[in-house]
């Protein structure tokens, strides 16, 4: 298993948004960066930025999914794997998981479905009210919070199909420390 963890660590992906000015990378299995082409960040107003981050998102993680199979698949050997019901309706659920981060200061809202469609949406005044350096600072966050949130649902999603030991309520909801979608948050 050395070899498959090295390789997704190796892992990297790159795009850019619609316009050009905005890029992402991902690297590894989490490891993001967002840079803006010099001088773009303030000719952004809230909601076209937050449409460009959504493209942006939604195009680099199609292309880190595309990567991501393609190793699995080569280190598996196989292009298709065999799958029972079980198997199937966990994928079916998997792909209705919603996530969502928001960033310290809540200037950066951000929502997905199975980390296939993004949602970006800024508070009012965000551009204008932030530096650059900043701006990135909570874009950053919202990310992080957001891929938590995925790796939480999906362990939870996983021991409600799986017997991982995970204990989780009636509800589907793990009665242990963690992250609470009913938080107010």
């Amino acid at each position: 298993m050395g070899h498959l963890a090295e390789r997704l660590g190796r892992l990297e992906v790159d795009a850019r948004s619609p316009d050009g000015n905005i890029a992402a990378r991902v690297r590894g299995r989490d490891q993001v960066g967002v840079r803006f082409a010099s001088g773009s960040y303030r000719s952004y107003r809230e909601p076209e930025l937050a449409g460009q981050l959504s493209q942006l998102a939604t195009l680099t993680w199609a292309r880190y999914r595309r990567e991501y199979r393609d190793i699995m698949d080569a280190h598996l050997g196989v292009r298709a794997v065999t799958e029972d019901e079980q198997d199937r309706r966990f994928a079916q659920e998997q792909a209705r998981l919603t996530v969502r981060g928001v960033s310290p200061g809540r200037f950066v809202d951000v929502s997905s479905r199975a980390l296939v469609r993004w949602e970006f949406a800024l508070a009012g005044g965000t551009v204008g009210a932030l530096s650059q350096e900043r701006f990135l600072a909570e874009l950053d966050a919202a990310i992080d919070d957001l891929l938590r949130d995925h790796r939480f649902q999906s362990v939870l999603l996983a021991a409600r199909f799986y017997d991982l030991g995970v204990p989780i309520d009636a509800a589907g909801r793990a009665p242990v420390a963690g992250r609470s979608r009913d938080a107010g948050w």
